[in-house]
C-alpha cells in the first residue's frame, strides 16, 4: 500500500513538473520568434539599396545646402523619365532629352516646382509631389533624395 502511495505521490509530481516545463517553454519560444528578426538583419550591407535602371544615366545633384554629388545609375522613383504634371495634365520627360532640372521657388503644401531644361533649349515648367525621390549610386555608395531637398540636376 506504501508502494502505491508513494508510486502515485511520484506521479503527480512528475505531471506537476511537466505542466510547469510546458508553461516556461511557450514564453521563451515566443521571445526567440520575436528577436529573430533582429538577429537575422545582423550581417547585411549597410545604408538603403537604390534600384538600378538598364541604362546608366549619370548626373551631378546639388541640394538644398549646395552640396555637389556626381551619381551613376540614376533614376526618378525607379525611372529612367520624369513624371510630374504641368498644369492639369500629368506629363513624362525621359532622361534622354534632360540637360538640366532646376527647383523654382520654396517647396509648399507637399509639391516642388522645377524648371526642366531639354537638350534641344526648350524648358519645360512642372510640378512633382515633394516627396518623390532621386536615386543613384556615388563612389562612397547609394544615394537618394526627395525632391524638397533638391536644387539642381545636371545631366552628362
Amino acid at each position: 500500500m506504501k508502494r502505491i502511495l508513494s508510486s502515485h505521490i511520484g506521479n503527480q509530481a512528475l505531471k506537476a513538473c511537466k505542466k510547469e516545463r510546458k508553461n516556461t517553454v511557450l514564453p521563451v519560444v515566443f521571445f526567440f520568434l520575436l528577436i529573430w528578426p533582429f538577429l537575422s538583419g545582423m550581417g547585411m550591407r549597410p545604408g538603403m539599396e537604390v534600384p538600378v535602371p538598364e541604362i546608366d544615366f549619370r548626373a551631378t545633384v546639388i541640394d538644398d545646402q549646395d552640396i555637389s554629388t556626381k551619381c551613376t545609375n540614376v533614376s526618378w522613383e525607379g525611372e529612367t523619365f520624369f513624371r510630374a504634371t504641368r498644369g492639369k495634365a500629368i506629363i513624362t520627360i525621359a532622361f534622354e532629352k534632360v540637360k538640366k532640372v532646376a527647383r523654382v521657388g520654396e517647396v509648399k503644401d507637399d509639391e516642388a516646382d522645377f524648371q526642366i531644361t531639354l537638350r534641344d533649349g526648350h524648358v519645360v515648367a512642372v510640378t512633382v509631389d515633394s516627396e518623390q525621390r532621386f536615386f543613384g549610386t556615388t563612389e562612397f555608395g547609394t544615394y537618394r533624395i526627395p525632391a524638397k531637398y533638391i536644387k539642381e540636376i545636371v545631366f552628362e
